[in-house]
Formats: C-alpha cells, structure tokens, sequence
C-alpha cells in the first residue's frame, strides 16, 4: 500500500489562499455588495447585514474550494484577482456615488 504525502509548501501556500486570499476576496465581495445594494436603495445597515450573511458562506466555500482546486496558479489568479477587481469597482463606484 503506497501512502501518498502532500508537500508541505503545497499545503502552506494552500492554506494562505484559503485565509488570506478568500479574506481579501470576501471583503472585495462585502464592499462591492453593500455600495451597489446601498446605489439601488437598499438602507445602509439591510445592505450590510445581508451582504455580511453571504459574506459568511462565500468565505467557507473560498477556504474549502483551495483545497480542492487542482491549480495553485489558478487558485491564487482567480482569488487574487478577484479580489482585486472587486475592490475596485467597488472604491470607484463609492467615490462615484459621494
């Protein structure tokens, strides 16, 4: 029976996407949801207490999904990246709205 031994940097730079890659994608998503909820007329804090609940299962799916992924470089372009886009459009569109 051969036993099969993940790298230890694999699982490490897994984990870091997982955390701090899905933290940054999740804040890009909660950013952007609240400035467009909040630009179509949703109240402030509704915008922010829905957004925040599915800020929660996005953030568990993003931890779960690194792990399964076969890609690193596909794990860190598309939370990385998505975070990135997120968060621009969302600075853009507040300052847009002020």
């Amino acid at each position: 029976m051969s036993s099969v031994r993940p790298d230890v940097s694999q699982v490490l730079a897994r984990l870091a996407a997982g955390v701090v890659g899905g933290w940054a994608f999740t804040w890009g998503f909660v950013t952007l949801g609240i400035v467009a909820l909040v630009a179509v007329g949703m109240s402030y804090h509704d915008a922010e207490l829905l957004v925040y609940l599915l800020a929660f299962l996005l953030y568990l799916a993003l931890l779960c999904w690194a792990f399964a992924v076969r890609s690193l470089a596909r794990l860190w372009l598309t939370i990385g990246g998505g975070a990135a886009l997120m968060s621009g459009a969302a600075w853009l569109a507040a300052g847009a709205m002020a």
